[in-house]
């Protein structure tokens, strides 16, 4: 049982898988800020495996149960809300906490009692997020995202490369080719072509990956290439952070794979469409990459020589 007299923080994001991975290093912050803080997720059911595993949380409430009765009885101090909706103003609202956080604006006000503004010269999502601990004079160590796949998983991984003849010695490169987001979609045929590129120019084995509901696109993807590439099992989230805990790089769209990778400090090369700004979903600093523009126009060639340059400057260091 929980000791209610120790501090209860309720952390609000229940938006999308990366989104609630970009969240994890506020976590990481407050647990070492305050060791006895009792810390809650409020989020939805497929970010589950990824904050049920987490060590540093207490409990994990989801938007499709119901909550607000729970995250009551859980006795929370501080609200932390990232969704700038009126329903997660709500749950901070009525949550019964002293202290409700929020950046200022879309009404912030009604809900909430601290809202600072953004740094809008702060780019990359994980580190905006951070600043919401400033208020309360909290520092932090940084923005990397955390994820902590078990023995389990890590089983599953190893014995993955191991039945296709692959160690960690191996170039391995996971590639990314899916969205839900139509416009972040890179055609197939170029993909196929990067995929194929990347095995012939630097000896690697590329592992394309796949959700739920993507496996016949992934497939169809695959059908293009000349070379024969891997097709990653049915993997869970945190099977899949075993695995990119292993690649040299993982390269694709802007989606939960790439904030995946960046937990288990893989290096990234991301392909962004206009709408989406680099600078928010890239980590900082020359591991990791990216080319943008509008993916029905954007060549072959301009990606395949920004993605061969990053992998040049990577070449020798430390996976």
């Amino acid at each position: 049982m929980q000791d209610k007299t120790s501090p209860g923080i309720l952390v609000i994001v229940y938006k999308g898988i990366g989104d609630v991975i970009l969240t994890t290093p506020l976590l990481r912050a407050l647990k070492k800020a305050v060791p006895e803080s009792r810390l809650y997720f409020l989020t939805r059911r497929p970010s589950r495996k990824i904050l049920e595993a987490n060590p540093r949380l207490s409990g994990v409430f989801y938007r499709e149960e119901k909550p607000l009765l729970a995250i009551r009885a859980a006795g929370i101090d501080i609200t932390f809300d990232f969704m700038h909706s009126s329903s997660s103003g709500l749950f901070a609202l009525f949550s019964g906490a002293s202290k409700r956080v929020a950046f200022a604006g879309n009404a912030a006000r009604l809900y909430h009692n601290i809202t600072p503004r953004i740094k809008p010269e702060v780019m990359y999502t994980a580190l905006t997020r951070l600043q919401l601990l400033e208020p309360l004079g909290i520092s932090h160590d940084g923005p990397e995202p955390e994820l902590y796949p078990g023995p389990a998983n890590e089983a599953k991984a190893a014995a993955f490369l191991r039945e296709n003849g692959l160690t960690e010695a191996d170039t391995i490169v996971t590639m990314d080719v899916t969205s839900p987001k139509s416009h972040r979609r890179w055609p197939a045929e170029h993909f196929a072509a990067l995929a194929d590129r990347v095995a012939a120019g630097f000896g690697a084995r590329v592992v394309f990956l796949w959700g739920p509901g993507e496996l016949d696109y992934v497939r169809s993807v695959m059908a293009l290439s000349k070379e024969r590439h891997l097709l990653c099992p049915d993997f869970d989230l945190m099977d899949l952070a075993s695995l990119l805990k292993r690649a040299s790089l993982h390269a694709g769209t802007s989606s939960a794979p790439m904030h995946i990778a960046v937990s288990q400090g893989a290096p990234t090369f991301i392909i962004y469409a206009p709408q989406d700004d680099p600078r928010s979903w890239s980590p900082p600093g020359p591991r990791h990459a990216w080319a943008q523009g509008d993916l029905a126009e954007l060549s072959f060639d301009s990606v395949w020589e920004n993605l061969s340059a990053h992998m040049l400057s990577l070449k020798g260091k430390a996976k």
